[in-house]
């Protein structure tokens, strides 16, 4: 049986988190290291689940963090960090694939066990082929909220700040799309 773990409760403190190490970071470039440190695994899981091929996910990934510490000083603090990062992220696919002329769907991106978390709790492998099939045949934009949520590890607020929704309207999608995907996997 498909089992989804919510993972708000882990980032419930994350908000002043993240603001001290914008702070810390802003103040000096030493202080840069433990904001790359959180979210370096993270932003590099999303693009691996997007381009599903390493080295681009690496290349993509360090350009982020290039960008990131070239903004940071100009960076106000009046959403959410991760927001603001993975908006910097889908700008980095965005063009990406506009130079590649080219488009992986999540779904074709294999999972790795030891790279999520997510699948070495939640599902069996003959489970996980029939999840996977069934992603690859939902709409980008499913596939999208899905990557953010599980490969990206953001919560529905800070989604919601980089899709420009509601929290509730991207908690309510996401339950949607896990109950459609749990329907299919039960049913065959």
């Amino acid at each position: 049986m498909l089992k989804v773990i919510d993972i708000d409760a882990e980032y419930s403190g994350d908000f002043e988190e993240n603001t001290k190490m914008v702070l810390a970071a802003q103040e000096s470039p030493a202080g840069f290291k433990p904001l790359y440190q959180k979210w370096l695994k993270p932003v590099y899981r999303y693009f691996y689940f997007r381009l599903e091929n390493e080295k681009d996910a690496e290349d993509l990934t360090s350009q982020v963090f290039l960008k990131v510490l070239e903004d940071l000083p100009r960076y106000h603090n009046r959403g959410s960090f991760p927001a603001w990062l993975f908006a910097i992220a889908r700008a980095r696919a965005i063009d990406f694939y506009r130079k590649q002329g080219r488009v992986v769907p999540l779904a074709k991106a294999e999972f790795k066990v030891d790279d999520v978390d997510l699948t070495s709790q939640t599902v069996k492998t003959d489970e996980l082929r029939r999840v996977m099939s069934l992603i690859r045949n939902l709409p980008s934009d499913e596939q999208e909220l899905l990557r953010l949520r599980f490969a990206a590890d953001l919560n529905y607020r800070e989604i919601g700040e980089l899709l420009h929704r509601k929290e509730d309207s991207v908690r309510k999608a996401v339950s949607r799309i896990l109950d459609r995907i749990k329907v299919e996997v039960n049913y065959d």
